[in-house]
């Protein structure tokens, strides 16, 4: 499969100086805690390996799935957890990292997941923030990037661990146009048997 050239929305260097600058910010506002990272696999995988060596203080790491299911001819957007290791929240500074906000749906699903097991403090930081998106009224704490209109054309974001699979190496965050679901063909069925 050849891939798409993406075009470049952040560059490394963009990324460099948000990810140094919400690290010092960060470790202000968390400053003399027990701070425990939560990272939303699997696209902030990156952003997360990065931030957390910019954060100038001692530390735990922890991973945490979620994923959106369509409900079957409800029309309606159901939000499970799918993963979770045993994270202690009991009592800690939890700072949750996000790949992208947009509708809001899955972040406010886990903020209520991650409220109901008592932490000290619970703050958000998201590689990038669609405001514009939103179905839910919720927000980061922390953005590296803010993208107030839609992409144009509808583009999809990619690079920098964000999916999908071929574009999660790249070093910056770029878009490519949306990749377009396969068309469902006619289905035929062939029985063996007789003449």
């Amino acid at each position: 499969m050849t891939l798409r050239k993406p075009e470049v929305l952040f560059d490394e260097m963009q990324i460099a100086r948000r990810v140094d600058e919400l690290g010092r910010e960060i470790a202000q506002s968390f400053a003399g805690t027990d701070l425990c990272v939560v990272g939303l696999m699997k696209s902030c995988l990156l952003f997360m390996a990065d931030l957390v060596r910019k954060i100038p203080m001692d530390l735990t790491c922890h991973f945490l799935e979620a994923s959106s299911l369509r409900e079957q001819g409800a029309g309606s957007m159901r939000t499970a957890i799918v993963y979770s290791t045993e994270i202690p929240y009991e009592g800690r500074d939890i700072l949750l990292l996000d790949d992208i906000i947009d509708t809001g749906i899955t972040l406010s699903f886990l903020l209520d997941h991650i409220r109901e097991r008592r932490p000290r403090s619970l703050k958000v930081c998201a590689l990038i923030d669609k405001p514009g998106d939103r179905k839910i009224d919720v927000h980061p704490d922390w953005a590296a990037f803010t993208l107030q209109e839609p992409l144009k054309d509808g583009r999809y974001i990619v690079g920098y661990g964000l999916d999908p699979e071929g574009y999660r190496g790249l070093p910056y965050l770029g878009t490519i146009p949306r990749p377009t679901p396969p068309v469902e063909g006619r289905k035929i069925t062939i029985s063996g048997g007789g003449s």
